[in-house]
């Protein structure tokens, strides 16, 4: 190692020679006399610059278009000489004072900037390769880090490796961090060199790290939250919006090892750009704080303006500990708040405020990883921009009725009859007449009252069977997200119940099914007005959540396997899709130019919805009872006897009108129709039912025959032996001199007989053709 190179990292090791403090100055606080402020400190624009304040995002070096801390120290070259001689006075020739440094966490930055200062104050000259370092350093510290090399090879992470194989105990870095850098800096002269190291430089450990960490990486991405956001081009309410690809990730690798490899993934993102948004936690059981950075590529357009003081307000006035947090002087002139440790932005030092990250306060945060993501998915979601012009949403949910006829309660209550058939127009004849409620002889009848401008129905299927719904119209405008979480919250809480039509019935409806509304709307969309209506995560699963009724916040945006399992169905134009879900669904109408059209209100959609919600309860309702019905008799021996009672009736209903129909001549909606069969199973339920009624046939015939058996060859020889020796005791003989014809005991014996005969035999006979006509 070159003999100044060598000289410096005794110096900076040296306990006597260099005090080194990360504590964080407070807001407007100067060096001391003997100290140097390194990647830290606060001053005000309208203040001179300070020669040994030496962070490249302060006023005085952000006007000079600095790009690194190293780089500010580089352009310090006169004040670091006067500094030096400062040192020397009073001291032996050749040596320096004591040295305070006061600096930011041991970043890249950091120890780079540290080691050619000290090379400055101890002779008075640069090392050759520090420009080119300061080049590259300057690449690293803007986000270019697709350009700062290989990730095998790249100083960069060469760097961070070493800095997590050899951590300190002390304030001040690891001796072996500090060889690893001069000695790079001892050989390397091009910034070309430092983006692909010589792998002479790189000891073996680190090698192994850095091919172990990409592996990692792999794995981590598996895990990852993988998302599409929405960033703003300028901090106008309503201005232009870039759509990026978020990756949301916690691992315990290194946040600008992830920045690297997320920036050069192209692989794994949506738009094939890679990841331009990530916000990293790094959290190990050593650590006093979880570290969080939220990053955007610079050199593209947008900007993360106010995320800072919106997290800051998030974070609210406590400290991770509980204690209160301080309020004093802003450390930035463009801080929105007075508090003394605030989520950090880079846009409240820049000159043009544009914000590309923001990273997490010094004393750490309360927040968990998944409230920070909740955070910013609610900030930059893309379903912002997309807009609703008008919506019309119908929220159902089965119930069993539990009290007297209702039709009869329904009617003394307010409500009246409704007839469908108008609507049903499409439909053939027999669902027609069967479940759209047009004549009294209908399978399904109807009911509705209308009040607080909210109209409720209530649709009266077999086995008392009750479906409620409620229509919600809204004609005025509204966004994707707002929709979808106004809609959540209907089908998730006890708002509807509320309604003064739906106050007197709750007594008689017993739960069926989830504790929860169940929705279909159709909704009109104006492309022209909205943004980007592609096939990303987001886009998808935010109409996945429109037409589901769950809450679009990002923890509960589909899986995979459930938006495999939805059914997504255009018209022949394309300007119509039919979103079908288990829990719902949506008819999405997208205009090209807004124009006035008809009001969007209850029409073939929603009488399909209801429909299948009906064959769909009403089948685990029949399948219930069936159970019920199969336990009695596996549980009483003369209950399988007995007929199935009503219980086939049903089956017979289900299986044979509604079930196996085409409900129209129109490919459209016959489409729809069995895509809601396929969503619900009904086509295995219905199996299933069938399966399950032979299997209960199979077992009462099984019973019967078993009963008839016991009567046959456990009754008849009593039968026989009673009559013998009743017919030869009537004569007062033995039993041998029974002949037969010669005494009248012989005639009662053949009666015993007889009427055994009839018995049994007739029981059998009238119970097969009893349970034949009750089937």
């Amino acid at each position: 190692m070159d003999a100044k190179l060598r000289q410096v990292v005794e110096f900076l090791m040296g306990e006597g020679q260099v005090e080194w403090t990360t504590e964080k100055p407070a807001p407007g606080v100067e060096p001391e006399a003997r100290e140097l402020f390194i990647s830290v400190g606060s001053r005000s624009e309208s203040l001179p610059p300070h020669p040994r304040m030496l962070a490249w995002k302060l006023p005085q070096w952000m006007r000079r278009s600095v790009r690194s801390t190293t780089g500010a120290v580089l352009l310090s070259a006169d004040a670091l000489d006067d500094f030096a001689r400062q040192l020397r006075e009073g001291q032996p020739e050749g040596s320096l004072g004591l040295l305070k440094l006061r600096v930011h966490e041991h970043t890249f930055d950091v120890v780079c900037a540290t080691l050619l200062t000290v090379y400055r104050l101890l002779h008075g000259s640069w090392p050759e390769g520090a420009e080119a370092l300061a080049e590259y350093l300057g690449e690293w510290e803007q986000g270019h880090t697709e350009t700062v090399g290989e990730y095998e090879r790249a100083l960069g992470t060469v760097f961070y490796a070493a800095l997590n194989l050899w951590r300190s105990e002390t304030g001040r870095p690891a001796r072996e961090v500090l060889e690893l850098m001069v000695s790079v800096l001892e050989v390397v002269r091009l910034p070309a060199e430092f983006a692909k190291l010589p792998e002479g430089l790189i000891p073996p450990v680190i090698s192994r790290r850095l091919k172990a960490d990409e592996r990692l990486y792999r794995a981590e991405l598996s895990r990852a939250q993988r998302v599409q956001l929405d960033i703003p081009l300028d901090a106008r309410q309503d201005g232009a919006i870039r759509r990026v690809d978020a990756l949301f990730l916690s691992s315990f690798q290194d946040v600008t090892v992830l920045r690297l490899l997320a920036r050069t993934d192209s692989e794994n993102t949506h738009y094939g750009q890679g990841f331009d948004f990530m916000a990293v936690h790094i959290s190990r059981p050593e650590q006093t704080r979880p570290w969080h950075a939220i990053s955007l590529t610079p050199e593209r357009a947008g900007t993360l303006a106010d995320l800072a003081g919106a997290l800051d307000e998030l974070e609210g006035d406590r400290q991770p500990d509980g204690n209160p947090r301080k309020r004093g002087a802003r450390r930035f002139e463009r801080q929105p708040n007075d508090y003394s440790d605030p989520w950090y932005s880079d846009g409240y030092a820049s000159p043009v405020g544009r914000s590309t990250m923001v990273a997490v306060p010094y004393a750490g945060t309360r927040l968990s990883r998944r409230e920070l993501w909740e955070a910013i998915w609610d900030r930059f979601n893309v379903g912002r921009h997309v807009h609703i012009l008008r919506a019309h949403t119908v929220f159902a949910r089965p119930f069993l009725w539990r009290g007297p006829a209702p039709d009869v309660e329904l009617v003394s209550r307010g409500f009246r009859r409704c007839d469908f058939s108008a609507q049903g127009s499409s439909f053939h004849p027999a669902v027609v007449h069967s479940f759209l409620g047009a004549t009294h002889e209908a399978d399904v009848m109807h009911y509705e009252k209308t009040a607080e401008g909210h109209t409720v129905r209530v649709s009266v299927y077999p086995n008392r069977l009750v479906v409620v719904w409620i229509e919600r119209p809204r004609k005025t405008p509204t966004t994707l997200y707002a929709l979808a979480q106004e809609q959540a919250v209907l089908a998730e809480g006890k708002e509807l119940w509320e309604l003064e039509a739906l106050r007197g019935l709750p007594p008689w409806l017993a739960p069926l099914g989830p504790e929860r509304w169940l929705v279909y709307g159709s909704y009109r969309i104006s492309r022209g007005r909205s943004s980007m209506l592609d096939d990303s995560r987001s886009m998808q699963g935010l109409f996945h959540a429109l037409a589901s009724g769950t809450e679009p916040t990002l923890e509960k945006l589909p899986s995979e396997a459930s938006s495999l399992s939805r059914r997504v169905l255009r018209d022949s134009a394309g300007e119509t899709e039919h979103w079908l879900t288990s829990t719902g669904g949506a008819r999405l109408e997208f205009l090209i130019e807004e124009e006035e059209r008809g009001p969007l209100a209850c029409d073939r959609d929603v009488l399909l919805f209801l429909l299948t919600i009906g064959q769909r309860y009403s089948a685990f309702e029949t399948s219930r009872r069936m159970a019920e019905v199969e336990q009695r008799y596996r549980t009483s021996r003369w209950q399988s006897l007995r007929p199935a009672r009503s219980v086939r009736s049903d089956v017979m209903l289900f299986t044979n009108s509604l079930w196996h129909t085409r409900v129209s001549e129109d490919p459209d909606v016959n489409a729809r129709y069995l895509a809601w069969h396929s969503l619900h199973g009904l086509q295995e339920t219905v199996e299933a039912m069938k399966d399950q009624a032979s299997e209960l046939d199979q077992y009462k015939r099984d019973q019967f025959d078993r009963m008839v058996g016991i009567l046959v060859f456990v009754f008849l020889p009593v039968s026989l032996a009673c009559g013998f020796f009743s017919g030869a005791q009537f004569q007062d003989m033995s039993p041998t001199v029974g002949i037969p014809g010669a005494t009248t005991g012989w005639l009662i014996f053949l009666g015993y007989t007889a009427a055994f005969t009839v018995l049994v035999f007739g029981t059998v006979f009238l119970a097969r053709v009893m349970s034949w006509r009750r089937r």
